[in-house]
């Protein structure tokens, strides 16, 4: 392991993704920052997506976990819990296909600064062929109140430093929690973390009829709802008893 290619941890969370999983691990594989492995936790799949991420990795780049069948959330965090001291990790979704360069744009933008940071960066919104539709520059993290009332990051795009891994994995979020990237967002500002965000798109971000919340639209419906407000409720009970945990 050299500072010139560190060692980078990528958590896939994972539930029937079948479909799609393969031309995501492909990207994986493709990547032009090559120290990496997959940490996969399997919430239950009933499909053949096991099958699938034990034929596209070879066995040293993958570690499969048991998930907890407990939400999005708490599935992320069984595979953040199991990142090796010292590596980057990368969130990572089931449906997506990345750039090439993803990974290396993601630590050139983070360097050699040793604290808790995290990277988020901009993406192409595909329909489920992945024929891009538009670009999401997306925006950066201005502070914890606008953190608190929106989620700031998109998860898929985002890269972690060893620091900031290592905060987080003191901080898990409850089971009423709704999203694992919000969550991080939220605990890594209230800590002071750097922030990093590349407007360049990273990934293929693909629609389909089974996104958990989609790229348009899914807030909106929330908020008519009530789901959002439940949403800000969960968050800010969870922050009570995990805030201080990660700030000792």
């Amino acid at each position: 392991m050299t500072a010139a290619c560190p060692p980078i941890s990528i958590v896939l969370a994972a539930l029937n993704g079948a479909t799609f999983l393969r031309a995501q691990l492909q990207s994986i594989c493709d990547q032009s920052h090559e120290n990496w492995r997959v940490i996969l936790s399997d919430d239950g799949s009933s499909d053949a997506s096991l099958a699938i991420a034990r034929d596209c990795l070879a066995r040293d780049r993958l570690h499969l976990l048991r998930g907890p069948q407990q939400g999005i959330a708490l599935n992320f965090w069984r595979g953040l819990s199991h990142v090796p001291k010292g590596h980057f990790a990368a969130f990572c979704d089931q449906d997506d296909v990345w750039c090439k360069d993803k990974l290396e744009r993601a630590l050139a933008h983070l360097g050699k600064d040793e604290g808790p940071a995290l990277y988020s960066a901009g993406r192409f919104v595909t329909d489920a062929g992945l024929n891009v539709t538009h670009r999401q520059l997306r925006a950066p993290v201005k502070g914890f109140a606008r953190t608190f009332l929106r989620n700031p990051v998109a998860g898929h795009t985002c890269v972690l430093s060893p620091a900031a891994v290592d905060l987080l994995k003191r901080a898990p979020p409850t089971r009423d929690v709704p999203f694992h990237d919000w969550w991080a967002a939220l605990i890594l500002s209230r800590a002071g973390a750097r922030f990093v965000h590349d407007t360049a798109p990273v990934l293929y971000y693909r629609q389909h009829e089974r996104n958990v919340l989609g790229a348009a639209g899914g807030r909106a419906k929330a908020v008519l709802n009530g789901t959002y407000f439940r949403w800000l409720c969960a968050n800010a009970s969870a922050l009570h008893v995990a805030s201080p945990r990660a700030l000792d």
